[in-house]
C-alpha cells in the first residue's frame, strides 16, 4: 500500500469521524404555528385599535405627557399653569383607553401640587386649584446680617 493510499484512507476516516461528532440540531421551542392552516373559528381583529393613555418614560413632565396625549388624539392642550411638574411613580399606574378616567386620576395624583386636569370639547385643560405658584429663587441683597438694611 502506498503512502498516498494510506493518507487518503486516513483522511476519509477522519472526515467520517468528524461528521459523526457534530452536535444534533437544536430544538427551537416556542409558539410555532403550522403554516397554511386555517383556524376552526374566526377571530376579530380590530382595524382601529383604541388609543391607550399612559405615561411614557420619555415624557418626563406633566406638560410633555399631556402634549403627547393631545397631539395623538387631535386635541389641543390649554396649559394655564406658569410652572410644570415632573412625573413620578403614581403616574406610571395610569393605563387606560378612557381619557376622562386618565385625567381624573391625574387630578387626584397632582392635587397636592395644586394641579387640576380636565377635558373640554376637543381640548385638555390644566389649571391651578388656587395654590400660589412656586416662587422662583432670585438673587437678593440680604443686608440685614451686616446691619446695612436698605429702606
Amino acid at each position: 500500500m502506498s503512502n498516498r493510499t494510506a493518507l487518503g484512507g486516513l483522511l476519509l476516516a477522519t472526515t467520517l469521524l468528524a461528521a459523526c461528532g457534530t452536535p444534533p440540531a437544536k430544538d427551537f421551542s416556542g409558539s410555532w404555528r403550522p403554516v397554511n392552516r386555517y383556524r376552526s373559528e374566526p377571530t376579530e381583529i380590530p382595524l382601529h385599535p383604541q388609543y391607550t393613555f399612559f405615561a411614557a418614560p420619555i415624557d418626563g413632565t406633566l406638560k410633555a405627557m399631556l402634549t403627547r396625549w393631545a397631539t395623538d388624539t387631535n386635541r389641543t392642550l390649554r396649559y394655564e399653569l406658569n410652572y410644570d411638574v415632573t412625573l413620578y411613580t403614581p403616574v406610571a399606574t395610569i393605563r387606560t383607553a378612557d381619557l376622562e378616567a386618565a385625567v381624573s386620576r391625574l387630578s387626584g395624583i397632582y392635587a397636592a401640587q395644586g394641579v387640576q386636569v380636565s377635558i373640554g370639547p376637543d381640548e385638555i385643560v390644566v389649571r391651578s386649584t388656587n395654590r400660589p405658584s412656586p416662587s422662583v429663587p432670585t438673587a437678593s441683597n440680604d443686608n440685614s446680617k451686616t446691619g446695612n438694611a436698605l429702606p
